[in-house]
């Protein structure tokens, strides 16, 4: 049975609050390499490993504010000092936000009842989590510690996460979304199905008249309504990992990288479509956990299986990698 770590209620202060082109939550990626790099500066002698996360948010406050006491909300950037000339130093636009989430997170290696080495990990998590940052941000305090081995504890786990959310993955929405759209437009890209799929929108429907207007400067009534999404929760649109733009070249061959010993491949953000659930809506922990999914030209990040097809990067259309961010 899979064993989970949970780091209850994890405060943390100015994280980054953009990811690609959405903004409101830290991307899942951050996440996922927060648990990668505890799990290396876990003592090799404790023989476990960090895997997949399950995020729960309970807050989170996006430092933005409106200037106008109405209106659009712009972020709240701080005052850099004067240069060494004294003029004002430019502003490079940083989302920056206050959450408190909840993680489970796998655990791999673990024996159920080998009370030596769960002592030994939680003392060195204790430890270790106080020392790293989570999206950028720094981490105040951790309400506590546990490792869930039974059943029983796992589902009370998420009772006890409660008020909170989980994010879990409905890219099978997004993909349901792409084949319709392509079914009226054979030209329309993933990118254009992810930026109609975020919106909202409404349409106008002409009301019945009774007879035909011929004056064109004549008003005609309409009636506006609302186009609903899928009635499943509330709907975000994240990113969800990276899509390779360039073939793999091997170690050494691209100047100015940070590590000459390994492959290099250019790649883009690859976005998706989640879900905020209400926590108590999962049946287990394993509803919820985001694990990296690699086939090339693909690195994500899912919650579920891949029920639908994905394309090759030959079949992906060319627009899609020539976007000016």
């Amino acid at each position: 049975m899979q064993h989970y770590l949970l780091i209850k209620k994890l405060s943390v202060q100015n994280a980054n609050a953009i990811a690609g082109l959405t903004y409101g939550f830290p991307a899942i990626t951050n996440f996922l390499g927060f648990a990668h790099a505890l799990s290396r500066k876990l003592n090799p002698s404790l023989q476990v490993s960090l895997g997949g996360v399950t995020v729960v948010s309970h807050n989170n406050i996006v430092h933005a504010r409106q200037p106008k006491g109405w209106g659009d909300y712009v972020f709240a950037l701080t005052r850099n000092p004067l240069t060494q000339q004294g003029n004002t130093a430019p502003i490079n636009e940083e989302g920056r936000m206050n959450m408190q989430v909840s993680l489970l997170i796998e655990l791999h290696g673990h024996i159920a009842g080998d009370a030596q080495t769960k002592q030994d990990m939680l003392a060195q998590l204790n430890q270790i989590i106080p020392t790293l940052r989570v999206a950028g941000g720094q981490i105040l305090n951790v309400e506590s510690l546990d490792i869930l081995v039974t059943e029983q504890d796992q589902k009370q786990a998420l009772r006890r996460l409660m008020p909170g959310f989980a994010l879990v993955d409905r890219s099978d929405y997004l993909s349901d979304h792409y084949q319709a759209l392509c079914q009226e437009n054979t030209e329309v890209s993933l990118f254009d199905a992810w930026c109609d799929f975020s919106k909202l929108k409404y349409q106008a429907t002409r009301e019945n008249t009774s007879e035909e207007r011929t004056d064109t400067e004549q008003a005609i009534k309409a009636k506006w309504t609302f186009k609903p999404k899928p009635k499943v929760g509330y709907l975000v649109p994240i990113a969800a990992g990276y899509c390779a733009i360039s073939p793999v070249y091997s170690a050494g061959e691209v100047a100015k990288v940070r590590d000459k010993n390994v492959p290099v491949v250019f790649a883009e953000t690859a976005y998706s479509v989640a879900e905020w659930r209400s926590v108590h809506a999962l049946n287990h922990i394993s509803e919820g956990v985001w694990r990296y999914e690699h086939h090339y030209p693909w690195y994500l990040a899912k919650s579920q299986p891949i029920q639908t097809h994905i394309p090759t990067i030959e079949e992906l259309d060319n627009e899609t990698f020539d976007l000016d961010y």
